[in-house]
């Protein structure tokens, strides 16, 4: 009876219920679903500096290289044969010989000298504009969030210990070769940017100046530079404006290998303390180098021509055609 009894009272707590339809989805259905799900959340667009740098970077890098293959047949037949012990003619003759590379190629002069170079100096700046643009929203954030002091400390203080990598310690400079360790160069203490890219910037107006006065000149007088020969260095070295020329010459010399040589370096992720030392001895090789071939120019006799010529009135016209 106990049990009859209470099957009955469990029967009676049982409720009528509105039936409704089940569905049963199938794979096909519920993926679908869920794509849908997915795609009705808002996800964030990825920034447009994600995509952009590494493009600018690859760009930089290989106009770079470019630009490198007219430097160095330049710097050898303007730097490294002058002052070799051979004929005057010889060194002539492989100075014209060079210059023909990159005066008569379709284009060369056009793409790979001009074209690379200012590529690689746009995409530098654009470069610089946008992780500017970043360091400032990075601030702002800090401000917002209010990050605690040590971090603000880690981040701000200029005493930091720098690694190997770091951009602002460029090549090492006058401390390294003394063996007093690597510090942040004064470059970016004072001036917010990198020995990289401050010797980028500086070497700008010197190669302008000196793509003026050796290039666009004669070009403007002529028709063509094919009068210009080494000669002509030296006419421009001792007749006008000769100790700033000089000036111009070295400097260009020391800040475009310094510049290169740095770049290199970077660009290959070469950033130990041995290749900086590498980088150190190879700018003060070509920079000696330099002012030895400054000077060869400028006092070696063999160089010296008559001036009542064809060529040395022509000369004479082209350097009373600019101001420098």
């Amino acid at each position: 009876m106990h049990n009859s009894s209470s099957s009955i009272s469990s029967i009676d707590d049982l409720h009528r219920v509105q039936p409704s339809p089940i569905y049963v989805l199938d794979d096909g259905e519920s993926n679908s679903n869920n794509d849908s799900s997915k795609k009705s959340i808002n996800k964030p667009k990825k920034p447009t500096s994600k995509w952009l740098i590494p493009i600018l970077y690859r760009v930089q890098k290989y106009s770079a290289y470019s630009f490198l293959s007219f430097l160095g047949i330049h710097l050898t037949s303007v730097i490294v044969v002058p002052i070799l012990p051979i004929n005057p003619e010889i060194k002539n003759e492989v100075f014209s010989i060079t210059k023909a590379i990159y005066h008569d190629i379709p284009f060369f002069e056009s793409f790979v000298i001009i074209g690379s170079s200012l590529t690689h100096i746009l995409s530098g700046i654009a470069l610089r504009i946008i992780k500017n643009y970043k360091k400032n929203q990075i601030k702002e954030k800090q401000q917002r969030h209010k990050l605690n002091s040590e971090n603000i400390i880690k981040i701000n203080n200029s005493n930091i210990k720098l690694e190997d990598n770091d951009d602002e310690i460029g090549l090492g400079g006058i401390s390294s070769i003394f063996g007093l360790g690597y510090r942040k160069s004064f470059i970016t203490k004072y001036f917010n940017l990198t020995p990289l890219q401050f010797s980028g910037y500086l070497s700008i107006p010197f190669l302008i100046y000196h793509f003026y006065k050796f290039r666009y000149i004669p070009l403007s007088i002529e028709g063509d530079s094919s009068l210009i020969n080494l000669d002509y260095v030296n006419y421009v070295l001792n007749l006008k404006f000769p100790l700033f020329n000089e000036i111009c010459l070295g400097t260009l010399v020391w800040v475009v290998s310094y510049h290169v040589t740095n770049g290199i370096l970077k660009l290959n992720s070469l950033y130990s303390s041995t290749w900086k030392k590498i980088g150190l001895g190879v700018v003060n090789t070509i920079g000696i180098m330099g002012m030895i071939s400054i000077w060869f120019f400028k006092n070696d006799k063999q160089f010296l021509f008559n001036g009542n010529d064809f060529v040395g009135k022509a000369f004479k016209k082209y350097l009373n055609s600019y101001f420098l």
